[in-house]
This record gives structure tokens, C-alpha cells and sequence, in this order.
């Protein structure tokens, strides 16, 4: 896993799947499509907000301002 990496989750960057970091440690790479290269969460849309909620990430939300 990149070093510098410290968010929660983590988007993967061929496939564009949001993954939590846990999961990326228990397999070392996205399990969607088996790439290794994965970046910071820095948008999302409102279906990957509610999926990030139901992970219990609700304290990382609000770091992020909401734009409509």
C-alpha cells in the first residue's frame, strides 16, 4: 500500500471503487479488480456518502464540505 495514504477509505484507481483500508490490508489490493494503486477519497457522490455512513465513517464525512 502507498505510503502517505492515511484516510479511511481509499479509491481505487482503475476500477474508481471506494474501499476501506482495512479491507486493503487483509487482501493488499482492491477487490474489485485486483489493482494496487489507490488514492485518497477526495469526492464522492451521495451513494458512496450513505455507504461510508453504514461503515461507521461518519466522523470522516464531515471533514468534507457538501456542494450542490
Amino acid at each position: 500500500m502507498s505510503e502517505g495514504l492515511s484516510d479511511p477509505v481509499l479509491r481505487c484507481d482503475s476500477c474508481q471503487a471506494l474501499i476501506r483500508r482495512a479491507t486493503i490490508r487483509e487482501h493488499g489490493s482492491c477487490v474489485k479488480c485486483g489493482n494496487r494503486r489507490l488514492r485518497n477519497v477526495t469526492v464522492f457522490d451521495e451513494i458512496e456518502r450513505k455507504q461510508m455512513e453504514d461503515w461507521g465513517l461518519g466522523e470522516f464525512l464531515a471533514e468534507f464540505e457538501v456542494v450542490q
